[in-house]
């Protein structure tokens, strides 16, 4: 025997090639996963997406996960009864006044409630859902109404440090007789109109003065005064008080520049004074 058939005789068969773990998980090299499984099962929709041992594994854990748990089927073009069902199941209650919606009588009223209710069981609303969107609400509603009171201070004490500087000593007197004209004449409803700044009407600085020029009006033509307006007659505005200083001092011929008539002098100088006082308080 030759040295090279010695060696061909002593040369061991080539080992057929083997496939890893790796290879077989992902198809492997011509062994692909469906090849791996009975022909009746390969064309089956649930397993036409698994692509390799580790899907397949994944895919039969979760379904152990889902297996004795409380499903819901959910069909693919539900009808009206399909979603009642699904919603009663996840906790819609059984009729409208099963909600039951606390009643605070100020915000959320007996009615409103009621309403709510039926229109939150006809969007298949849970408990917990409805719920939530009536709190929303009413924490706005609250919201907003304490922004409107604070919003109606605020206006209220700018009319009443506007009303002061232009009226100053007469300021009461003219609230008082605007009050008693407005209270005979106005609708007390007419009082509470919320205008769009959020302040009341009845406290708008021109609602005030057209009524204290009514009573001024009203005053200067009729004989209705009673005791309290008479005894407050000599009560002035700073423009009132003004207006006839103004004309006494460019009057000379008027007595308080008559020094020859002291007596007239006299009372005009205490009429000036009490001009002054009405202007400067």
């Amino acid at each position: 025997m030759s040295l090279e058939n010695a060696e061909q005789v002593a040369q061991p068969e080539a080992a057929p090639m083997m496939e890893t773990p790796s290879e077989v998980a992902s198809g492997g090299s011509g062994n692909e996963f469906l090849n791996m499984i009975p022909e009746e099962l390969r064309q089956h929709p649930s397993i036409s997406p698994i692509k390799d041992v580790e899907n397949l594994a994944r895919s039969y854990v979760n379904a152990q996960r889902l297996i004795g748990a409380d499903k819901i089927a959910v069909p693919v073009n539900p009808t009206d009864e399909d979603l009642d069902r699904i919603y009663d199941r996840l906790g819609r209650p059984e009729t409208p006044k099963d909600y039951g919606f606390d009643v605070d009588g100020n915000v959320i009223t007996e009615e409103l409630a009621a309403n709510y209710a039926d229109v939150a069981h006809k969007l298949r609303l849970t408990p917990d859902q409805a719920k939530g969107v009536l709190d929303y609400y009413r924490s706005t509603v609250e919201q907003e109404g304490a922004q409107s009171l604070e919003l109606a201070e605020v206006a209220k004490e700018q009319t009443v440090q506007s009303l002061r500087q232009e009226w100053g000593r007469a300021f009461d007197q003219k609230v008082e007789a605007a009050a008693r004209v407005a209270q005979e004449f106005a609708d007390p409803e007419m009082f509470n109109i919320t205008l769009a700044d959020g302040s009341k009407l009845g406290d708008n600085a021109e609602f005030i003065k057209a009524f204290a020029k009514i009573a001024d009006f009203r005053q200067s033509v009729t004989s209705e005064d009673t005791v309290a307006e008479m005894s407050q007659s000599s009560v002035m505005t700073p423009a009132t008080a003004q207006a006839e200083i103004d004309a006494i001092m460019n009057d000379k011929s008027h007595a308080y520049w008559d020094r020859k008539n002291p007596i007239a002098r006299q009372k005009a100088v205490e009429r000036m004074q009490h001009l002054m006082e009405q202007l400067h308080g």
